[in-house]
């Protein structure tokens, strides 16, 4: 189906985030109630929902984006950008409703950011390599 032995760094990032985007948004709209009283009591299942859908949205844009000769300049960009305000809202998140989250709540936003932090990573490092982010 994929042969991914002749795909580019970035290519294999953007299919393997994709992927795992669409199994997490799958999976936050099926368990949102619980997760959200899971999360935090104060949290609403609907917020899960959000952000499950999401999720789903995110990963079908990095499959597509991924289809034939791999990721755009545009959008490695999109991806990379969108990574970066994913850390800067959980940090926002653990700064300003720390004291509402459970332990599990403060561990999943901890696991997710360090998630995140992987693929933006391998994509910074697979767009170096194809010179993709070379100043316009």
């Amino acid at each position: 189906m994929f042969d991914l032995s002749t795909r580019s760094l970035l290519n294999k990032t953007f299919l393997a985030d994709g992927i795992f985007s669409l199994i997490a948004g799958s999976a936050l709209l099926a368990a949102a109630p619980p997760l959200a009283a899971v999360v935090s009591p104060a949290l609403s299942p609907a917020v899960i929902v959000a952000l499950g859908a999401g999720l789903l949205v995110w990963g079908a844009f990095h499959l597509a984006a991924a289809r034939k000769e791999g990721p755009s300049a545009l959008a490695t960009r999109i991806s990379i950008a969108g990574d970066i305000l994913w850390q800067v809202g959980s940090l926002a998140i653990l700064a300003s409703a720390y004291s509402a989250l459970t332990i599990a709540g403060l561990a999943l936003i901890v696991v997710a950011m360090v998630g995140v932090a992987d693929f933006l990573f391998f994509k910074m490092r697979g767009a170096s390599q194809a010179r993709l982010l070379q100043a316009a």
